[in-house]
């Protein structure tokens, strides 16, 4: 087996692969291929589905190594949310949310401790998007989430 170091590692390199494969795909610039340069010179149906299925996969991984570019940008700031002068969420440092943006804070879940046999609280780090209804600001998926004091992490862009 392994650990989560080793594995970290991997998903690094996993990272670089796909930026090399989305870099060659031209997929970023032309998400339907047409960038390749013999994209006109495909004709037969088992060219057009490897091109079909391509795209599903490349979009596919666009989506892991966004999240893996993500997790690998350094943490910029460790506030707790505070209502501003205009109703939104804020960081102490001035970062404020809006409906659609992306948020990273720290939850509580219950997991199950294998030494000592019994269920326990663990802190976890949880990204997101906060969402509005009828003026009032929620996390996506959380609900039950109090934001006013609620921890929350900025990473850089």
């Amino acid at each position: 087996m392994s650990d989560l170091r080793t594995l970290s590692c991997e998903m690094e390199k996993l990272k670089k692969q796909i930026e090399e494969v989305l870099h060659i795909s031209g997929y970023c610039e032309c998400d339907d291929l047409s960038a390749l340069d013999d994209y006109n010179q495909i004709r037969t149906a088992d060219e057009r589905q490897k091109l079909e299925e391509y795209r599903n996969l490349l979009y596919k991984l666009e989506e892991v190594q966004s999240t893996l570019s993500y997790y690998s940008r350094p943490v910029k700031e460790v506030s707790r949310l505070h209502i501003n002068a205009s109703g939104r969420y804020e960081t102490n440092k001035g970062h404020y949310y809006t409906s659609g943006s992306c948020i990273e804070f720290m939850r509580i879940e219950e997991v199950y401790n294998n030494e000592t046999h019994k269920w326990e609280d663990a802190y976890i780090w949880t990204t997101s998007r906060v969402e509005s209804q009828n003026g009032e600001y929620y996390i996506a998926g959380y609900s039950n989430v109090e934001m006013s004091g609620l921890r929350v992490r900025i990473r850089e862009r």
